[in-house]
């Protein structure tokens, strides 16, 4: 399935070799429940140096699957095979793949699947292990209580901040309604998102385990990856990701880092900071 996307800068044509041409591909990935425009913030930062792809994956956005289609499921291996279908159809390759949560089991798929197409993961505050049946409940009780429209701003806030764990998560949904909210240019406050589809994504992460993903990757060839999680995260726990780094210490071509004071939403809450670690990383690589 080959994904409705953002590219930026929008200006820029994929025959330019001037001297200007940008370092690198980078392809940015959203969590749940989010659209790709959500990265235009950091997008903005890094156009001047990098060529950006942003999509809606499937089930979010413009990307639903229309109902002709044949492939209508919602593993992290579908999701990661739309991400190679859209890199073959746009020629954009070698690209980096930024993954921040449910991005991150989607820029690992796509790694599993299309290696070579590659350049590197930057991986965001998720944890590698499957998750517990706990974790998957508590996202499907969200999802399954969630209205289908708020009548203002303030009720979408209060239940959002009141039904999610984590604050930062919360902050996510808001910022993906009101820009839902804004595109639509009318006063539905509603997601841009198949909630079934999300139900689906959820279920099938179950039993998936990105640790053995990544050391598949890695014994096929070194593939810089820089994993990142916000300290204060509420999502992915010190002690969990301290035992990841242990599982993949033998793989030299993988950095893990905390990042100070941030939470689950690491990339726009400490948005200088990350674009610098990005960019760095990438410049090492």
């Amino acid at each position: 399935m080959i994904l409705h996307f953002n590219r930026w800068p929008v200006n820029r044509l994929p025959e330019d070799h001037s001297k200007n041409s940008p370092e690198a591909k980078i392809i940015l990935l959203h969590g749940l429940g989010g659209l790709g425009y959500l990265w235009r913030p950091i997008a903005v930062e890094l156009e001047n140096r990098f060529e950006i792809l942003a999509p809606d994956q499937r089930g979010h956005g413009r990307s639903r699957i229309p109902h002709t289609s044949t492939s209508t499921g919602y593993s992290p291996l579908e999701y990661g095979g739309d991400i190679i279908d859209t890199m073959d159809a746009t020629a954009f390759h070698p690209a980096w793949l930024v993954g921040h949560s449910m991005g991150v089991r989607s820029a690992c798929a796509a790694a599993k699947l299309g290696g070579n197409l590659i350049s590197g993961l930057i991986l965001i505050d998720l944890d590698l292990s499957p998750p517990d049946d706990a974790a998957i409940n508590e996202v499907l009780e969200l999802l399954r209580n969630l209205p289908t429209k708020f009548e203002s701003k303030k009720a979408a806030r209060s239940f959002l901040l009141s039904h999610c764990s984590d604050p930062s998560i919360a902050r996510y949904l808001i910022a993906t309604l009101f820009l839902n909210n804004r595109e639509l240019k009318n006063d539905a406050l509603s997601f841009n998102f198949d909630r079934s589809a999300l139900i689906e994504t959820v279920l099938a992460t179950k039993n998936i385990s990105l640790l053995e993903w990544l050391d598949e990757i890695q014994d096929k060839g070194p593939l810089p990856t820089l994993i990142l999680r916000g300290a204060d995260s509420k999502v992915w726990d010190h002690e969990s990701f301290e035992k990841d780094r242990s599982a993949l210490a033998r793989h030299h071509a993988i950095e893990f880092k905390e990042v100070e004071g941030a939470g689950h939403g690491l990339p726009f809450e400490k948005r200088t900071q990350f674009i610098q670690i990005l960019t760095d990383f990438i410049s090492r690589a």
